[in-house]
């Protein structure tokens, strides 16, 4: 069975800190050997305690999803900074008119990592969706994030759950284990928003075409025509774009094979 996603605080999160960090370096750093991984590791769970583990209310939060045998499969931590539309946090924006590189308390989404043996069973989705559910509460109307700009399945996965870009940093870091410990190289990130009131632009389109494409096929294909609808309503507009594409090609004549397969 899927494990279910679950906040953690106070103590139980400083203990889960460390295997959380173990996962975020296999998962997202891809740090390959135990001892790159052990001291990749060390360093994030000492920095997850200090972003997630605050007692101020409203600053930082974190959830994992455990296995039967009680280990971490899967996490994801919110956290408020001070940070620019663009995701970069004030220190970086120094020197900078305040009014002018807008800089405002912004919850940021970060530590999304999913277990090679337990992907593609939703939950990145479900833990993505109850850090935002946090955000709203909190009072915020947007969730921000940061991603290896070379990332592409993390990006991919993003654009999936409603982020957008909207910056690329090309003076971001990244920690790498080295011989003394951990260092910090350049690296280009990939700053994408999430706004929390409406979908994206692309996704309404999307959307209303395939509701349209439904109601015209609902004639004479009612059951596919309700399939597509409940795509849409579960916000999945591209595979219910891709099913219309599907049910118009095998309802063409077959008087009209050159129109097959367009």
């Amino acid at each position: 069975a899927t494990p279910q996603a679950r906040r953690v605080e106070g103590r139980e999160a400083a203990a889960l800190a460390q295997p959380v960090a173990e996962l975020c370096a296999e998962a997202i750093l891809l740090a390959d050997g135990r001892t790159e991984r052990a001291i990749l590791a060390s360093a994030l769970a000492r920095d997850l305690r200090q972003r997630v583990g605050g007692s101020r209310s409203g600053s930082g939060a974190l959830w994992v999803a455990q296995d039967a045998d009680s280990n971490v499969v899967a996490s994801c931590a919110i956290e408020v900074g001070r940070l620019s539309p663009a995701a970069l946090d004030e220190n970086r924006l120094r020197g900078q008119n305040p009014l002018e590189a807008d800089v405002a308390e912004r919850p940021l989404l970060s530590s999304l990592a999913v277990s090679p043996d337990w992907r593609r069973r939703g939950l990145a989705q479900r833990l993505c969706r109850e850090a935002e559910g946090l955000a709203r509460e909190w009072g915020y109307d947007e969730v921000l994030l940061k991603v290896e700009r070379d990332n592409r399945r993390a990006r991919k996965l993003y654009r999936k759950l409603g982020y957008r870009d909207v910056a690329v940093d090309a003076g971001a870091e990244r920690p790498e284990a080295g011989p003394g410990g951990v260092r910090y190289v350049p690296t280009v990130q990939v700053a994408m928003r999430k706004d929390l009131r409406r979908p994206p632009a692309d996704t309404v389109a999307a959307a209303a075409a395939a509701v349209a494409a439904a109601a015209y096929l609902g004639a004479v294909l009612h059951d596919d025509a309700a399939a597509v609808a409940a795509l849409v309503a579960d916000g999945r507009a591209g595979a219910a774009l891709e099913r219309v594409g599907q049910l118009v090609t095998a309802a063409l004549p077959s008087s009209l094979p050159g129109l097959r397969g367009l």
